[in-house]
């Protein structure tokens, strides 16, 4: 259990944000997929996700179990999983060493003597092991997180209306108490958790933000960062209220075998973009909110998806929004009269994508 231990400055400086993005939430999903619990309700998602990636088997996936490793602080927030793995790429490798050996251990320390696989190798100081990992999470991301993202990201959107209307109405010291059963107020000291041992922590004028996340288990956890002396202590808290929560959010979409078989035709990627446009016309950066992905990414997609004749861009006063075409929704729903033409789309996509010019070396390899 940790105690956390206000001042009148820290109570001053009590945040509320939306989320950590698509990054964090793809490294507490790797620990829910590699945790199994029977009866938790995810098996659909387990099953999906352990047929199509390597989140069981990859040797990077170790570092995400039981949260040892800290790698929010060290990449900070993100709205795309791009900009997340950006600034995971950009993680001076002293900082990373530093917070790998610390995940080492506290591992050790509560009972878990396993070593990290060799297969990771060495993420911190070599530069293609930490492209390697940056790969996995982007690969893993794309099946366990992206196709459910909207979900998560409307859940995230209710739990932070909540607490803003709980802090609007009692205050700071009313939203503390409001975290019930999460954690209990008892001014000036929140307490995080339960277990025999206890851990005080000062906030020493830094404060602290609050963060819900979907993957995290029904247990909080509290993150400091050792690197910024002045940056607010983090509490992530659970926006779900129990497995069988998370697993609704998680079940598969009405029409999921049909959007299988587009993502087989047109990318993965491109066809979530598609999904998301027929569920309602957007502009492109209402499009890379949804999908998680950069503004770049997102105008890249439309301007594809126009060219093939799936949608097309109205502008309305200042604004440009996307909406499908009436081959798009013959796509979309599978209803596409020739399977030539069908054909003939997914060549027109192919050419452009062979149009482009090579991806480079770097974080800009993970912008599609």
């Amino acid at each position: 259990m940790y105690r956390v231990q206000f001042t009148a400055e820290d109570l001053a400086r009590v945040r509320l944000m939306r989320s950590w993005g698509p990054l964090a939430e793809t490294y507490l999903s790797l620990g829910r997929l590699r945790r199994g619990q029977p009866g938790d309700g995810l098996r659909g998602w387990s099953t999906r996700v352990a047929r199509s990636s390597s989140g069981l088997v990859h040797p990077c996936a170790s570092l995400f179990d039981n949260r040892w490793l800290d790698l929010f602080t060290l990449t900070g927030p993100a709205e795309s999983i791009e900009e997340g793995l950006t600034a995971l790429l950009a993680v001076r490798p002293e900082h990373l060493r530093a917070e790998l050996v610390a995940a080492a251990d506290a591992r050790w320390r509560y009972g878990d003597h396993r070593r990290w696989p060799a297969g990771v190798g060495d993420p911190a100081g070599n530069r293609a092991d930490r492209h390697r990992l940056a790969t996995f999470l982007h690969d893993y991301h794309k099946v366990a997180v992206a196709p459910h993202w909207s979900h998560i990201q409307a859940r995230l959107d209710t739990e932070h209306a909540a607490l803003t209307h709980l802090l609007a109405i009692s205050g700071v010291e009313g939203l503390l108490a409001g975290l019930m059963p999460f954690a209990r107020w008892r001014y000036p000291v929140l307490e995080v958790g339960h277990g025999a041992t206890t851990t005080d922590i000062h906030l020493g004028g830094r404060g602290l933000l609050l963060v819900p996340s979907a993957f995290l288990d029904p247990r909080p956890v509290l993150w400091t960062s050792g690197l910024d002396e002045e940056a607010p202590s983090m509490l992530f808290l659970p926006a779900m209220r129990g497995p069988l929560d998370l697993a609704a959010v998680l079940a598969e979409p009405p029409g999921a075998d049909r959007l299988s078989a587009l993502v087989d035709l047109v990318g993965r990627t491109r066809a979530y973009a598609l999904h998301s446009i027929g569920t309602a016309p957007c502009t492109t950066g209402e499009l890379a909110h949804r999908l998680a992905i950069s503004a770049a990414s997102a105008s890249e997609h439309a301007t594809v998806l126009r060219g093939a004749g799936l949608v097309s861009t109205v502008r309305q006063g200042r604004t440009v929004r996307h909406h499908l075409t009436a081959l798009g929704e013959q796509m979309l729903s599978g209803t596409v009269a020739a399977p030539s033409q069908a054909t003939a789309v997914a060549e027109r996509l192919a050419v452009h994508h062979q149009g482009r010019q090579p991806p480079r070396t770097g974080p800009r390899s993970f912008v599609r």
